[in-house]
């Protein structure tokens, strides 16, 4: 049996190895459109702010290593269409030479790139957006040479790691750019405001609800344009979201609205023979019981290694995305799991929310912090559906106890009265998990 993948990162490669690794016998090619295979994208924000001065480090495992394990590795392969009838995926190298490669089960872990939309300047010298280890690279050298100004359009979770970046390299004036009404959206209103008022006290200058009309200057940008004003630019991060890549794939290929390939519980798209992994596919959500685009690095992880399992023809299912991730913005730490207030209210789904502020431990021991947690959670029974907490310190990593709660459909009850550790340096005799859900009535 022959398996082709598409795609040499996280997903990809989790793939490619978990079936070579379980049945050698199978013949595993990856075509890999760029040079570097398996590498940390979430660490590229640190090397830029210089909490990590070497890019190797990122890199989680060589070319030659999976090679060595008896993969076909092809790198500076790009992916040009797919004959599902035929079997056959259609690729052009380097060198402007076109191939192609014949398969019995295909993996599409294709990825995805940023955002860059047709605004007039987007061309211009000094404008990035980051995904790969050379965007990194030369986002870094570019602060290196001193910016005055640096101006970040959009506020998600990059946007704010590369504002960090920013602040710790000193630069003199940072702008946030957001054409929503507030950063970290996939938070709840109340987050947003605190991760700005963190960034203002750091000199970050916010504009949000502002959309960006223009780049100025001549072929090096010096000034973007928005639609309520205007500022200097001596660089420009692109930060505005993704897009699956997955414009070779045509019909009968089903997809979401942004692109995304729709996949079942199994990995399994619309065409047989066919599956799809990481940021280029859906995952499942385990309270919305339906396929949704939540790219994230933890599952496309999960999802490559059971898609190998599915290609081999074990029985798979992969339903228990929450969409669980964390976020430290200077001196604050960001995490959420499961479904916050807008997202209950868009779904119809009957909810309750309680907003606590507690303590990050005893408040007899050195140094404790506040820590604020909202809970949401069924108005009938009060099974849990989310949470989100904030604090200085000691609270992102509160976020897994809470994703396992909403993973085993725990009630707030249950919740509350959880054997949890206690010692002064961690907690207190009540954790703030439990304080939460105990007033969560």
């Amino acid at each position: 049996m022959k398996l082709v993948v598409i795609g040499g990162n996280a997903a990809g490669m989790s793939a490619a190895s978990r079936v070579k690794r379980k049945d050698p016998s199978w013949d595993v090619v990856v075509l890999e459109q760029t040079h570097e295979v398996s590498y940390g994208a979430c660490g590229l924000p640190y090397y830029i702010a210089g909490l990590n001065n070497d890019i190797d480090l990122i890199r989680i495992r060589k070319a030659e290593t999976f090679r060595e394990s008896g993969i076909d590795l092809r790198l500076g392969c790009d992916v040009t269409a797919v004959d599902y009838d035929a079997k056959v995926v259609h690729y052009t190298t380097e060198d402007g030479q076109a191939h192609q490669e014949s398969y019995d089960k295909l993996v599409v872990a294709s990825g995805s790139s940023p955002k860059v939309p047709p605004i007039p300047g987007i061309q211009k010298e000094g404008i990035f957006a980051l995904k790969t280890l050379e965007h990194a690279e030369a986002m870094k050298q570019a602060l290196l040479k001193k910016p005055k100004s640096v101006v970040i359009v959009g506020g998600g979770y990059i946007g704010l790691e590369l504002a960090e970046a920013c602040i710790l390299q000193k630069v003199p004036e940072i702008h946030i750019v957001e054409a929503l009404d507030r950063l970290l959206n996939v938070f709840d209103p109340e987050f947003g405001a605190a991760v700005q008022a963190e960034l203002e006290r750091h000199g970050v200058k916010v504009h949000t609800g502002e959309r960006v009309m223009s780049f100025e200057g001549g072929e090096q940008v010096e000034k973007i344009v928005t639609d309520k004003g205007s500022y200097p630019a001596d660089m420009v991060v692109l930060s505005i979201g993704i897009s699956p890549n997955t414009r070779f794939l045509g019909e009968p290929m089903e997809k979401l609205p942004n692109g995304a390939i729709l996949t079942n519980p199994a990995m399994e798209t619309s065409v047989k023979d066919v599956y799809a992994a990481g940021d280029c596919a859906t995952v499942w959500h385990k309270l919305l019981d339906k396929p949704v685009f939540v790219a994230l690095g933890t599952n496309a992880n999960k999802q490559g290694r059971l898609a190998g399992d599915s290609v081999m023809g074990k029985p798979v299912s992969f339903k228990r995305v929450l969409g669980t991730s964390m976020l430290r913005c200077m001196g604050m730490e960001f995490a959420k799991t499961g479904l916050g207030e807008f997202e209950c209210v868009r779904e119809n789904i009957p909810y309750k929310t309680k907003t606590v502020e507690t303590r990050s431990h005893a408040r007899y021991y050195p140094d404790p912090k506040p820590l604020t947690i909202k809970l949401c959670y069924r108005a009938d029974n009060h099974v849990l559906l989310g949470a989100e907490i904030m604090g200085a310190k000691e609270a992102a990593w509160r976020i897994d106890t809470f994703a396992c709660a909403i993973d085993q459909g725990m009630t707030t009850d249950e919740l509350g009265f959880l054997d949890l550790g206690y010692a002064p340096p961690f907690a207190g005799v009540w954790d703030a998990i439990q304080i939460a859900a105990n007033a969560s009535k």
